[in-house]
């Protein structure tokens, strides 16, 4: 009578399955390549949208000079990134005018409002000053006697901003930073930046 030995029994499986077990051929280490740099570049653009704030905005009025329709002082498109394009509305809330080429001063509340959802709006208060150009020259002394607003007579809004309120895709988004807009009568462009809290 022929009976197998269970110690036999239990080294023939255990020799089965450490020949038989799982390889990784080429195709898999390529597919696992794929998912790594995926992986990777979701983790890499995640750091980057919590670490950077970029929007990019322009405007451009129409004669006669005068407020927005919707009253803000300002009123164009931005361009935000890792959101899209967005409506950009600059409310001045009050200002300070001083006779030299930097000492002018003002607040604002400006809002974003993204195209695709309108629902996604992020409102950031912001101060600083205006800058005329010359040095009390004839451009600096043109934006103090005919306004801002009368086309040709250039200035800057330099301002910091930090963030009153975020809804939607900007839900949870806090921080503070800078603004940089260059005036022109009808025209505006600009940048604002800055570093989201956490």
């Amino acid at each position: 009578m022929n009976h197998h030995h269970p110690i036999r029994r239990m080294t023939s499986l255990l020799a089965g399955l450490a020949v038989n077990r799982w390889k990784p051929g080429p195709r898999h280490l390529i597919l696992l390549s794929a998912l790594l740099a995926a992986l990777s570049l979701a983790f890499t653009g995640t750091a980057s949208a919590q670490t950077s704030f970029q929007a990019s905005v322009t405007f451009t009025g129409t004669l006669p000079a005068g407020p927005c329709s919707n009253g803000a002082y300002l009123c164009g498109t931005a361009n935000i990134a890792g959101y899209g394009a967005a409506i950009w509305d600059f409310y001045t809330t009050s200002g300070t005018v001083v006779y030299s080429p930097c000492g002018s001063s003002y607040t604002a509340t400006t809002v974003f409002t993204l195209v695709s959802d309108p629902g996604s709006v992020l409102v950031v208060d912001e101060s600083g000053s205006l800058c005329g150009l010359g040095h009390d020259g004839a451009a600096y002394r043109g934006y103090f006697n005919n306004g801002s607003k009368a086309f040709g007579h250039p200035f800057a809004i330099a301002g910091s901003w930090a963030v009153d309120s975020a809804s939607g895709q900007f839900a949870g988004l806090t921080g503070s930073g800078t603004d940089l807009v260059n005036v022109a009568g009808a025209h505006a462009a600009g940048s604002y930046t800055g570093t989201p809290g956490p």
